[in-house]
């Protein structure tokens, strides 16, 4: 009997200690430290976990980007510019937007106490790689600028020569059209055949002299001595007034004509562009 009572003794006094330290100052406090201990581990994990993923969508964002470096520079060499530039853009565009993940993510770790030495060199190498990145970028938009200018230049001199071909053309047309008039100018004959009171009346005979006067040569037949082989004439008789070389033509008759064939055209209009015959 003495026995149980000392066991129920004790319990109770067991029970009375537990319920006092419960409700002591000292376990109370101990307690909210456990939680608060507990708290930060699932703040730390949540920020690990956080950090992880960005770090590794930054990795598989800077791998696309090596991927598309060697498309890049082979398109910049077969010059497909406006492509160029347009993913660039992009790629800077991406590049800046993970540069503020890493910045974000390093100043909410520098903040934090806790021992996280490895996620902040991954978030610093990353950084190094994105600032090479850049530099690359700015590199091939340097090139892409100065290719501008070199193709804006080469744009300039092409106009230039363009003109300048242009303007010599035009001379020489000038020039040629100017010879070729001058060619033609002395190239011109003119030729009559009219009785002699007709070549008396219109000023081409003067007594024994033919031509001493000036004469309209609107009264002649114009012609081109190059094309001239030959002129016929309505007549029975034909003497040929002017001073032309004997041997430089010869003169046909015909039935009612008369044909005067120029057998040396540059003989015979050496003397005179003009032709002047008698006919009968």
């Amino acid at each position: 009997m003495k026995k149980s009572l000392t066991i129920v003794a004790v319990a109770l006094v067991a029970f009375v200690f537990s319920s006092c330290v419960e409700n002591s100052k000292k376990y109370q406090a101990l307690l909210a430290e456990k939680q608060a201990v507990e708290v930060q581990k699932t703040d730390l994990e949540n920020q690990y976990n956080s950090a992880i993923g960005i770090i590794n969508d930054v990795e598989n964002n800077l791998q696309a980007i090596r991927d598309a470096e060697g498309i890049l520079l082979v398109q910049q060499e077969g010059s497909q510019r406006e492509q160029i530039v347009s993913e660039l853009i992009q790629i800077k565009e991406t590049m800046a937007a993970n540069r503020a993940r890493l910045d974000s993510l390093s100043t909410v770790l520098e903040k934090s106490n806790k021992n996280v030495a490895n996620l902040r060199y991954q978030i610093k190498k990353l950084q190094a790689q994105i600032a090479e990145k850049d530099q690359m970028i700015a590199d091939l938009q340097a090139q892409i600028a100065q290719k501008d200018n070199e193709i804006a230049d080469l744009n300039a001199n092409v106009a230039n020569l363009n003109n300048n071909l242009n303007n010599a053309n035009a001379e020489i047309e000038r020039i040629s059209n100017e010879k070729t008039a001058q060619t033609n100018e002395m190239n011109v004959v003119y030729y009559i055949g009219a009785t002699k009171k007709e070549l008396k009346a219109n000023g081409i005979l003067n007594r024994r002299d033919v031509l001493k006067t000036n004469v309209p040569t609107s009264l002649f037949t114009q012609a081109d001595k190059r094309d001239l082989n030959e002129v016929v004439f309505n007549a029975k008789k034909v003497y040929v007034l002017t001073s032309h070389p004997m041997d430089s033509y010869t003169l046909v008759n015909g039935e009612g004509t008369v044909t005067l064939q120029i057998t040396d055209p540059e003989a015979f209009w050496s003397v005179s562009r003009y032709l002047v015959a008698r006919t009968r």
